[in-house]
């Protein structure tokens, strides 16, 4: 079994959305411990805005990307897969129909 890598799977860009939003959920408060957004409630205000603006950045671009990415997916054949293809094209012709001489 082989795995490809590729950046055109708009599932895994909603993924990445995804990671981004977990990030910023849990970064928010260690930053606000660390004292990032200032003091007093002021701080608290601007890590909720970092916070559903986080979220709301990680999730958007992500469903964005994949989207947009959607339209310019082009799929290949790999040569390996050529056993896949199916049976051979039947003869031309009417069916039960005796073969025609020099053909």
């Amino acid at each position: 079994m082989s795995v490809r890598f590729t950046w055109l799977r708009p599932g895994g860009w909603v993924r990445l959305g995804v990671v981004v939003a977990v990030a910023i959920l849990f970064a928010t408060p260690m930053l606000w411990a660390l004292g990032a957004f200032g003091d007093g409630d002021e701080a608290i205000r601007r890590a909720l805005i970092f916070l559903f603006a986080g979220l709301w950045f990680g999730i958007g671009v992500g469903y964005a990307a994949g989207w947009a990415l959607r339209g310019f997916v082009l799929r290949s054949k790999e040569p390996d897969d050529e056993d896949d293809a199916g049976p051979a094209r039947p003869p031309v012709g009417r069916p039960g129909s005796p073969p025609r001489p020099g053909h």
